[in-house]
């Protein structure tokens, strides 16, 4: 046998071992995720991360699903936390913040990961998401359209734009800042409304504020508000207006009506961190990893049934926003800091 092929063989030697390795140690790593909000949404991202990583990696995946049962947060907690065998578990919904950072302080051995914000306690790991710098792309291209008026089929002369938020917290402020920033720096005169329903789950109440944002002007509403944001997008389609998407793909949800949707790649962040667990990275509580636009954590999609309706000139001025962005050019706000 030549060295050459020796030196193959060996190579191919080590990578067996090395992708044997990973595989035994993956059958040891198990992770759970609870949340209410599994099957809309961004929890659906959520589960095609995890179940992603249970196939690849061979790791085992557990999904608690909370339901509305608010009285039960803390045993649900406790159950999963109380045995140790989980390597991570995967925390979604601010309604279960009480009860996460209940189980942190009882559980400490227990690594918790709470997705899509970032909390006063260091027991916790954050994968967090810049959606303010998505929401800066969703504002610049809502007000570059609006200030097109009714050059574009379905836009009038409002030169405005609405935002749609569900509860008023931290998290949702960040869009607003971000969609806010966007919308002034592509169009300064162009009028920004914002309401909150207070609550991610009606519906019915996301389509009332729609409409009447559409009613003081507002041509294209941006949809911030998980469930409640449904509302938000059907209305777009009853009044013959735009909307924007958040979280993951809506273009469908309103065919021809949702302008774009800002996509947070949740699927991704989660694999990623369960990945670095299987190839035996220590995840520190306290640490947060943020996805960004310049990672392609977070993006804005133009919806294919829209795009033809949005001019050139505006596609190539969101596309020299993001690349500012990306670059560090333009640093954009934030109150989750």
């Amino acid at each position: 046998m030549s060295s050459w092929s020796r030196r193959l063989v060996a190579l191919c030697g080590a990578s067996v071992i090395a992708l044997a390795s990973q595989a035994a140690l993956a059958k040891d790593v198990s992770v759970a995720a609870i949340s209410g909000y599994f099957s809309q949404g961004f929890g659906v991202a959520i589960v095609e991360g995890l179940k992603k990583a249970e196939k690849d990696l061979g790791v085992k995946v557990k999904l608690v699903d909370t339901g509305n049962r608010a009285l039960d947060y803390e045993e649900q907690f406790n159950n999963l936390a109380k045995g140790g065998e989980y390597d991570l578990v995967f925390v979604m919904g601010w309604e279960l913040v009480d009860a996460l950072q209940k189980a942190a302080e009882a559980y400490p051995n227990t690594k918790f990961v709470f997705i899509d914000g970032v909390l006063d306690s260091k027991k916790i790991i954050y994968a967090n998401f810049a959606q303010n710098q998505g929401s800066f792309l969703a504002g610049a291209l809502a007000a570059l359209m609006a200030e097109k008026g009714s050059e574009i089929e379905g836009l009038g002369d409002g030169k405005a734009v609405g935002f749609v938020g569900g509860r008023d917290i931290p998290v949702i402020r960040d869009f607003l800042a971000g969609y806010e920033q966007g919308a002034k720096t592509a169009a300064p005169d162009v009028r920004l409304d914002a309401v909150f329903a207070g609550t991610f789950d009606d519906p019915a109440k996301g389509s009332e504020l729609t409409m009447a944002l559409y009613g003081q002007g507002s041509d294209i509403v941006y949809n911030v508000a998980g469930p409640t944001g449904e509302g938000v997008l059907q209305a777009s389609a009853a009044a013959g207006k735009y909307s924007i998407g958040v979280d993951v793909n809506q273009c469908d949800v309103a065919p021809g009506h949702v302008m774009a949707s800002m996509l947070k790649n949740a699927n991704v962040a989660v694999y990623d961190l369960v990945k670095d667990v299987v190839d035996g990275k220590t995840i520190e509580p306290g640490s947060v990893h943020t996805a960004d636009v310049k990672s392609g954590g977070v993006e804005l999609l133009l919806c294919p049934g829209v795009a033809d309706k949005i001019p050139a000139d505006v596609k190539e001025k969101l596309e020299a926003l993001r690349a500012d962005i990306a670059s560090g050019k333009i640093t954009v706000a934030t109150t989750t800091q």
